[in-house]
């Protein structure tokens, strides 16, 4: 018996859908909440489980899942009390059987043992499994109050009786216990009122139903009692005694899911036969669990946990591509034999190595799609489409593979990283559409005897340098253009995130003809730089900073090369007093923190109305905290991911402490998570001035500044103020303010009442810093040819 219950254990509320049937996978979020929150244990079908509403076929299923959510990150106690000792022994083994590590049976009450009865009982349920009994004493529902030396003789008769939940008001019981009989039985109190009292007594913790509300506060109690800290203890206590004392004096399952709910974590209405709650009461439940949120909502970082991954990972051997340059068809090592590391950023540690490029080696890759130009270019429109389409049909037969890799290298979430692929696909497939219906002036007599005849033709070799934070999808945003309108390339991937650009390559190298597609691994002074300067490189096209952008920029210069550049960007959200706020907030939930807010077109800087600013921020805190964090295969819902390198790790959190230092507060968040990895908590800052650093650099991680304002000529001229212009969203119902609005905002692409849709039929790019050229649509294909005029003399 090698489990050690300690702390604070979350009683949790059971979820329900719609329709009264059981919500598994609300259920795996609950678990996700407490454990987010720093609770040392769950408990699956205790009172808050409502297991008297429940079948015993749902209450296995509820174990079930509680255990395969937790993964072994906290112990699991199953409460498996039942109306017949048969019952009770079955639901027992079960949950052994599941992984459980502790059972917890409550006497029956439906027909009310006496003293020996109940202990007959206890002795049945225990002796029927091998793991860890807490007894569950609960004399307002069984008629019977265990006395502590009844509890005592009764642990030391049956070996695996190691805990008690003590169910009663009278804290002068529970001393009793923990004095006089903690040698053999660990007492938990199961009045949360008591929770401070009780762990100053020497408890070994609390089982507690409101540790779903409040996780983090109530183990901020703990912790600081456990520390030695009982001032620190009384002050937290003191902000979320009143939410406490109010659900203890309702009808505690749906007291606890009116709480929930109030903080933006609806569960469900409880089933019958449990009682309902009074409306007024709902309503100060609601109100003292905002007030509370509100009081403790700047400690919430330090107790956010990052889910990890079970053992194995996400990735095999043979997942990985060969780590060399790929040119002419094949991978061949580097010139200098020198490589670069490949780190996984939830670790830290070294996934794959990969050749360090020279000069030499990107010359070799010039001259193998200089060499291929000319007969991919005079490829049919049909020709070419039908290989894109192969390309696409590829991509999506190893769309998990890719997926996985991405993550892994990346850090994506999986549905960041599944995204990416499908994108990748589609960006292919359209391209190999469009470029069969090109856009040109029609032919014409525009002078006269003369007729005029308007020609696209290929660039030749273009060059693409891509970014860390999309490897894949923003070389086929790349590629896909490029390759449809006839060129051939060199790609240099970033060197931190090469391995899905030399998977794609491995993909497709019996697709694409060999020097068509050339990967040159290595660092952007180097290798891109020899792209910008190479006589024999017609366009070079970057997707990255503004320093690379200038940097390509100048050295493209010197021959005149042209170039599409698109640096990032500031996106403002401007949020009028008439929005939907929820619906904005919810919105911001993802556009504010998608790819861990390595994003481009991130929402990351929010232009409130003064008269609306603490209702909405309220709102996005509230969508903010429930936000999964965790590794890339950790689960299917988790959403931040860690940042994809450590330098970049270290460049957000010194936004953030800067940010902290000049009086900006984290309303959630505001720092680096605990543990292996490049993890920072999703954060919003508020009280953020006009002018301030984080409101008008791009931080480039999970963050978001609320600003506000107060008319919208000011709005307008602080949302354009900065030297970023990819992306903005005005959020209004009003159709006319709206249109004018989104006029007046100086970026590429303006959402109202969205942000961050993208499709391909448009475009996407910016304006001042962001750079200029057009990604996606048939505006990519216009940029990477050129426009030839023929005029014929017809004259007769």
């Amino acid at each position: 018996m090698t489990v050690q219950l300690r702390g604070v254990l979350t009683a949790l509320a059971t979820p329900f859908a719609a329709d009264g049937s059981l919500d598994v996978a609300r259920l795996r979020a609950v678990v996700d909440r407490s454990i987010d929150g720093g609770v040392h244990g769950v408990v699956a079908c205790g009172s808050t489980g409502e297991f008297t509403a429940l079948s015993s076929d749902e209450r296995r299923i509820v174990v079930e899942t509680v255990v395969d959510q937790a993964a072994g990150r906290v112990p699991v106690i199953a409460q498996t009390g039942a109306t017949s000792t048969a019952e009770a022994i079955r639901l027992s083994r079960h949950a052994q059987s599941a992984g459980a590590a502790v059972i917890m049976p409550v006497a029956p009450y439906y027909e009310p043992l006496s003293l020996d009865e109940t202990l007959t009982y206890l002795r049945a349920v225990a002796g029927s499994v091998d793991i860890p009994v807490m007894l569950y004493n609960l004399p307002v529902a069984t008629g019977v109050d265990l006395h502590p030396d009844t509890v005592g003789a009764l642990a030391r008769e049956v070996e695996n009786i190691r805990y008690i939940k003590n169910t009663t008001i009278d804290m002068a019981q529970s001393a009793q216990l923990i004095h006089d009989h903690g040698d053999v039985i660990s007492t938990f109190v199961g009045w949360d009122s008591l929770l401070l009292s009780a762990l100053a007594e020497g408890a070994a913790g609390v089982m507690a139903g409101t540790a779903n509300v409040v996780p983090s506060e109530l183990v901020a109690v703990y912790d600081a009692v456990s520390a030695g800290d009982l001032e620190g203890a009384r002050k937290t206590w003191a902000q979320i005694y009143p939410l406490i004392e109010a659900i203890m004096a309702q009808p505690f399952i749906a007291a606890v899911k009116a709480g929930l709910a109030a903080v933006g974590f609806p569960v469900g209405a409880p089933r019958p036969p449990v009682a309902a709650l009074d409306p007024a009461a709902a309503a100060r439940i609601a109100q003292l669990a905002k007030t509370t949120m509100e009081a403790t909502v700047g400690t919430t970082t330090s107790t956010t946990a990052v889910r990890r991954v079970r053992a194995g990972g996400i990735l095999q051997d043979a997942d990985l591509p060969p780590g060399r340059h790929f040119i002419d068809g094949v991978f061949r090592p580097g010139a200098s034999g020198e490589s670069i590391d490949v780190v996984d950023p939830s670790s830290g540690t070294t996934i794959a190595q990969v050749a360090e490029g020279t000069v030499e080696d990107t010359d070799s890759a010039v001259a193998a799609a200089y060499a291929a130009k000319d007969a991919w270019g005079r490829l049919t429109p049909k020709e070419r489409s039908e290989l894109l389409h192969q390309v696409a049909d590829r991509v999506a037969e190893n769309a998990d593979l890719l997926a996985r890799l991405e993550s892994a290298n990346t850090g994506k979430p999986s549905a960041v990283a599944q995204d990416d692929v499908a994108q990748t696909i589609d960006t292919f497939r359209f391209m190999a559409g469009a470029l069969r219906a090109p856009t040109s002036a029609a032919a014409g007599r525009y002078a006269e005897d003369h007729l005029s005849v308007i020609l696209r033709e290929p660039l030749g070799v273009i060059g693409v340098v891509t970014p860390w934070n999309y490897p894949l999808l923003m070389a086929a945003w790349k590629m896909a253009p490029i390759l449809a309108a006839g060129n051939t390339l060199v790609i240099k991937p970033s060197e931190q995130t090469p391995l899905t650009t030399l998977k794609f390559a491995e993909l497709v190298a019996d697709i694409l003809p060999p020097g068509v597609l050339n990967v040159v691994t290595g660092y952007g002074p180097v290798v891109g730089t020899r792209l910008a300067e190479h006589p024999d490189i017609t366009m070079i096209a970057l997707t990255g900073s503004v320093r690379s952008g200038r940097a390509v920029a100048r050295a493209a210069a010197e021959s005149l090369k042209r170039v599409h550049l698109e640096l990032g960007g500031k996106a403002p959200v401007v949020v009028f007093p008439d929005a939907d706020l929820a619906a904005a907030a919810t919105a911001l939930r993802a556009a504010g923190y998608w790819n861990s807010g390595q994003e481009c077109g991130a929402a990351c800087r929010v232009l409130v109305h003064e008269s609306v600013a603490e209702e909405f921020t309220r709102l996005l805190v509230d969508e903010v905290a429930t936000m999964v964090v965790g590794e890339p295969g950790a689960g299917a819902d988790v959403e931040i991911g860690p940042l994809t390198s450590k330098a970049h790790f270290d460049r957000v959190t010194g936004y953030l402490k800067r940010a902290e230092a000049e009086g900006i507060r984290a309303a959630i968040g505001g720092g680096a998570l605990p543990g292996d990895g490049y993890f920072v908590a999703p954060t919003v800052l508020v009280d953020v001035p006009d002018g301030a650093e984080c409101a008008r650099e791009e931080i480039f991680g999970p963050v978001v500044t609320v600003e506000t304002f107060t008319d919208e000529d000011e709005v307008i001229a602080r949302a354009n103020s900065v030297p970023y212009g990819l992306s903005a969203s005005v959020w209004t119902k009003d159709a006319q303010r709206s249109h004018d609005v989104a006029a007046k905002l100086d970026a590429g692409t303006v959402w109202v009442n969205a942000h961050l849709v993208l499709a391909n039929e448009v475009p996407w790019g910016g304006f001042k810093g962001s750079g200029y050229g057009r990604d996606l649509s048939i505006y990519a294909l216009d940029d990477y040819s050129r426009t030839k005029h023929v005029m014929h003399n017809v004259g007769r």
